[in-house]
């Protein structure tokens, strides 16, 4: 286990026990607290941004499949030698 925690900011220090007294928790509560519901928004926010990435690869997927196909399917001798090198 690390070493506790010290605030060498005073006015975040005094702020904390304010915080602390006016919702009857200990400072070391509060900041559990603060530091879970931080760390909830952080995953949330980070859930959204793949799930809006994925949304957006799977719109662009749709459109490439929607794309007509123009001419000839090119298969693996189109494309490589007898060697397995490409033309």
């Amino acid at each position: 286990m690390n070493a506790p925690v010290q605030i060498r900011k005073p006015e975040v220090a005094e702020r904390l026990r304010q915080l602390a007294q006016l919702e009857g928790k200990s400072i070391t509560d509060l900041v559990e607290e603060m530091v879970r519901e931080r760390d909830e928004r952080l995953i949330a926010i980070r859930e959204a941004d793949i799930q809006a990435k994925l949304a957006s690869v799977e719109e662009i997927v749709a459109h490439f499949e929607s794309l007509p196909i123009i001419g000839p399917l090119l298969t693996d001798e189109d494309l490589y030698d007898k060697d397995g090198l490409p033309k």
